[in-house]
């Protein structure tokens, strides 16, 4: 059964990326066009109704910074995250990321259902890190914040799917006044200060197509709300047609051009560094399990 699903589950990334020919794959295809027709419409709708104040955003009486995309898959977000919340940290904030846990696994709590509605009560965040150490394995935290929480000290990193929940906990348990919402662009109930967006160089808006048949979570016009947009992934080469175009959404946020590149090797139990160098000549093995490994 688990073998089906993941190639059902492969299937539709292939017609989505246009891999896949043949009459299934049109149909699919045809399907799918339909579908992100009536989801561009929901996501649109949603954000009226935030402007609007129809839907109202809850505000924490802190900083908050949202770091996100419009496309799913990787952009370079968590990086970015690392290094905002380093910077904040030296310029003498006190800092909380708040992650949804993009497939982490909660622990399984005693309560049933009947009990949380009889008492009303609300499980707390989960803590993979207080700032002073891990609390959470990478399977109950998530790969990405148990990855912050380790590599940040004296920063809290909390995993919730209800931002807000996770805010104010931070905010009263460890009197926090940052807080940085990792893949937070499309998160509105929370008031966000200010909202970095990553756009790829290598694929800046996907293949052009909202989800499903697409891999862009809101169409490109909705960078206009970015207050800073990085490109990352620069190899070098002239990003002008693609600022004239992110120009053509956004005149006035500031774009940062930033690439990726190693800079040494680290041993992940001992936390040795070695220098690049050491590469030459070995026969090398690779595992890759982030969005783009590429």
């Amino acid at each position: 059964m688990g073998r089906t699903l993941e190639n059902l589950e492969q299937f539709g990334i292939d017609v989505v990326l246009g891999r896949r020919r043949g009459f299934r794959a049109a149909i699919l295809r045809g399907m799918l066009y339909g579908l992100s027709f009536i989801y561009e419409r929901i996501v649109q709708l949603r954000l009226y109704l935030y402007r609007k104040r129809i839907c109202r955003e809850r505000t924490l009486g802190c900083l908050v910074i949202s770091i996100g995309n419009l496309t799913v898959g990787g952009t370079g977000k968590t990086p970015v995250v690392e290094k905002f919340a380093r910077a904040l940290q030296v310029g003498g904030r006190r800092v909380a990321i708040l992650s949804r846990g993009y497939k982490s696994v909660p622990k399984p709590t005693k309560r049933n259902w009947f009990d949380r509605l009889l008492t009303n009560d609300v499980d707390p965040p989960r803590v993979v890190s207080d700032g002073k150490s891990l609390m959470l394995d990478p399977v109950t935290a998530g790969d990405e914040p148990y990855m912050l929480a380790h590599n940040l000290k004296d920063v809290i990193v909390l995993v919730d799917k209800d931002r807000v929940k996770s805010g104010k906990f931070a905010i009263d348990k460890w009197k926090v006044d940052t807080l940085l919402l990792d893949d937070g662009l499309q998160y509105l109930h929370l008031k966000h200060r200010l909202d970095i967006v990553l756009v790829d160089r290598q694929a800046p808006f996907g293949n052009e197509l909202l989800l499903p048949r697409g891999t862009l979570r809101e169409p490109p016009r909705n960078l206009r709300r970015a207050s800073y947009i990085f490109i990352t992934k620069n190899t070098g080469q002239s990003n002008d047609a693609l600022i004239a175009r992110i120009r053509r959404y956004n005149r006035t946020a500031e774009i940062i051009e930033c690439g990726h590149r190693p800079l040494y090797l680290q041993n992940i139990y001992t936390g040795e560094r070695l220098v690049l160098d050491r590469l030459h000549g070995a026969f090398i093995g690779s595992i890759c399990a982030i969005a783009a490994p590429e």
